[in-house]
Order: C-alpha cells, then structure tokens, then sequence
C-alpha cells in the first residue's frame, strides 16, 4: 500500500505540473500582443454654412480611419446633443466638437445664416465718369455676399466676365444680377463725360532779402527751374529794416509777418513749395522737387484779366472747379507783383561770380500788396462744385509807395482748408486769360 501511494501522488503531481505550464499564462518566453489603440478624433460636418432652420449631419473618425460616428457624443455649442444630426434654431457661428471616453476631438465651425429670399444688386456709387471702374456687389436679404457666385448682366447687352464693368460711353447703363433662382432688380447707373481737369502750375514763396548773403542760392535755383518750365510761378517775399543805415535794409520789404507764422519760418533764406511744402537744401540741386509738383492734373482752374486806368487797376478773376474737387473750402488769394527791381545784393554764396556785393541785382517777381487778405479770401461754400466757375472783381488805387509800370504782374492761387495751394497763375496788366483746360 505504501508504494501504491506514492505512485499516485507522484502521477498527481506531474500533471498539475503540465497544466499549469499549459494554462495560457504569460511567461518570459511566450509571444507578446500588439494590437494598434487609436489616440485621436477627427470630425467632419456635411455643411460648413447653412440657412436656419436646416440640419447638419456630423460624423467622426479615428486616426486609424475607424468609423466611430455611433459611438462618440457630439457638442454644438457647447452643449450635448442626440445622435449625429443637429437642426439650426438660431444665426451666428457655431463650434463643434465630439468625445470619446477622455479623447476629444478637433474642433469646426458651422456658419448659420437666416434663410435667403431675395438678393440685391449694388455699387459704391450710381454716378461715374467716362473711363472709371464700376464695381458692383451682389447682396443677400440674409446678410451673405453673393458676388462670386452671381451672374452680372447688362440689359439690352452681355454678361460681365466679373463684377466689374469699366464705363465705355456716357449715359445711363442698366444691369440686373441672378443667383440660383433669384434675381435682383435692375439697377441703374449714369456715366457722365470726362470730369474737367487743369494744367498743374506750382507756387514758389521765396522768402528773401536783399541783405541776405545766402539769398542768392534760391535766386539761383529759381533760374534753374525756368529753364525747364513755364509752369512754376514766383512770389518773392522780401523782408528786413526800412532804416537805409540798417545792416538789414531791404527798400522792398513787406510786412508779411503772418506768412511767417503760418509756414514757421525758421530764417532766412527759405522757399516753400505751394505753400506748404520746404524746397530741400540744397535748393540748385532739388530743381526736380520743383518740377515733379507740375505734374499731374489739378482739380482748379483760373483765368485773370486785369486793367490799368492811370493808377486804378480791375482784376476780374474766374476761378473754375473740376468734376472731381472734393473740399467744400477754398480761398483766393490775389498779389501785385513787380519785376526788375535793382538793388545792390549781398551774397555770402558761389553764384553770380560770387563778389560778396552783387551790383544792381535784378529783383524779380517781388510783393509789392495783397489785394485779398494775405491769407486769401474764402470762397462762398455755395460757389465750390463741380464745374461752377467763381467770378470776383478786384478795382483799387494803387498806392501811391507802388510806381504803375509796365512791370507789374497780378499773380492769384487757390488755396484748400490745409492752406495747400492746389495751383496758381500769373498775368500780365492788358491780358485776357482762358482756362487752361485739359
């Protein structure tokens, strides 16, 4: 009997040695699992915008391309919903997103839109001028611009290419626009002639003296620039001490001190551009920042015709707007000036052969009264539009410090609210002026 059981426990032992060994535990030599676990969401909607009222399905996919749709909770809002579909109720931009357990997924917008039921047909203006760009804008009742993805027509002719049209002829011209099954109504535009536009002339305001040794350098790049245009006009503005015995007499010095204070003059000697803008230093090397401000067309025109009766002078002036003036200010401003004026010049500079005395330097363009206010006149609001032409007399005595001759030139300028003089003009006693339109 003992070695009976012994048998049995051995035989006992044995087998529960194999089935544990057999019983599908892991050991260090038993093959490992690797199934791939997916570690992101990405959702999608099948609109990005849509009219209220509608619905949008939503779905969702693993970044091993499982379709998880079924089994993530969507948010719209913020706020939770049932399923994958979600109807409208409400306009404006909404963010959804989904989660899976503790994922969450990326996040899209659905724009919501009130529903559309008519569109519109509009340009920034319905008045242009021959030659200018028409750019229309198709409109939506629900507040979505439609322009892209209309047809723009013109009735009676073709359809435009885009939303643009470029005025060919004068006169009204009609257009209509479809979108889907809506169309806007006719919509009408007027093309007007070329607007009026001026020769650009610039204003030169020389602030001089003939006891000013450095003056002579602006003198000097004035001739330079006449000799390259017709169109700059000068007004030399000379200032210093009446007294003879003066280090500082100038016999042609006029009280402009509130010229001085509207550019902040700074010494001397100094050339503004239409009255706003500072020749640059060196003046005889910048002719070109005189020259270029003559190019371009100016949106003011003026024609002068004065008269001389003995020492009684009349200036009838015209001053004509463009089609495209802008400003609803302007002021007129009216000098007498005097040419060949001769007076010893002092001279510090290089030119005129450089003596430090300039013998009988001939004095040009000079200042000699204001027949407006030095700042100008300012044109009644109700003569400022399109094409109007603003007429004044000006019929004084000439004083008597002032002798009437043959020297004598009237030089009138418009200026604007900046005190920019938009362009200026110079005649001759005896002269009838036209526009000079182009």
């Amino acid at each position: 009997m003992k070695y009976f059981s012994k048998y049995i426990i051995t035989v006992f032992t044995l087998s529960f040695l194999l089935i544990s060994c057999s019983s599908g535990e892991t050991t260090n030599n038993a093959p490992q699992t690797n199934e791939p676990v997916f570690s992101s969401i990405t959702i999608n909607s099948s609109e990005s915008s849509v009219a209220l009222g509608n619905s949008v399905s939503f779905s969702a996919v693993t970044n091993l391309g499982v379709d998880i749709t079924d089994e993530v909770l969507f948010y719209v809002g913020g706020s939770s919903i049932f399923g994958n579909t979600y109807t409208f109720q409400q306009q404006g931009s909404f963010n959804v997103e989904a989660t899976y357990e503790d994922i969450t997924s990326n996040s899209i917008v659905v724009d919501v839109s009130a529903p559309l039921t008519s569109i519109t047909l509009i340009s920034n203006s319905q008045s242009y001028f021959l030659g200018e760009q028409v750019v229309f804008n198709v409109l939506g009742d629900n507040g979505e611009n439609f322009t892209e993805q209309s047809i723009i027509s013109i009735i009676g002719g073709s359809d435009l290419s885009s939303n643009i049209y470029l005025t060919s002829a004068t006169g009204p011209v009609s257009f209509i626009a479809s979108y889907e099954d809506f169309t806007t109504d006719i919509y009408e535009i007027n093309v007007l002639p070329p607007p009026t536009k001026f020769n650009q002339n610039v204003l030169i305001e020389d602030y001089t003296g003939t006891w000013c040794g450095y003056c002579p350098r602006i003198s000097y790049a004035i001739d330079l620039v006449n000799q390259q245009t017709s169109a700059a006009y000068v007004v030399a503005i000379h200032r210093g001490n009446s007294n003879p015995n003066s280090s500082s007499h100038d016999p042609y010095n006029f009280s402009a001190g509130e010229l001085e204070d509207l550019i902040n003059l700074q010494g001397y000697p100094t050339a503004m551009l239409n009255r706003n803008i500072e020749w640059n230093y060196p003046e005889p090397s910048n002719v070109d920042q005189v020259i270029n401000l003559t190019s371009g067309q100016a949106d003011v025109g003026l024609a002068l015709s004065p008269s001389l009766n003995g020492t009684e002078m009349s200036i009838d002036v015209n001053v004509k707007f463009g089609g495209q003036f802008s400003d609803s200010y302007a002021k007129l401003v009216v000098y007498l000036l005097e040419d060949s004026l001769f007076y010893n010049q002092t001279n510090y500079t290089s030119y005129y052969g450089g003596s430090s005395v300039i013998p009988n330097f001939e004095h040009n363009h000079v200042l000699r009264w204001s027949l407006s206010s030095l700042l100008g006149d300012q044109i009644p609001s109700t003569e400022i539009s399109a094409d109007n032409i603003y007429q004044v007399n000006y019929t004084l005595a000439i004083p008597s410090n002032i002798s009437v001759n043959e020297n004598m030139t009237l030089v009138a300028f418009v200026t604007n609210s900046n005190n920019t003089a938009l362009n200026v003009r110079v005649a001759n006693f005896g002269e009838t002026q036209t526009f000079e339109e182009l």
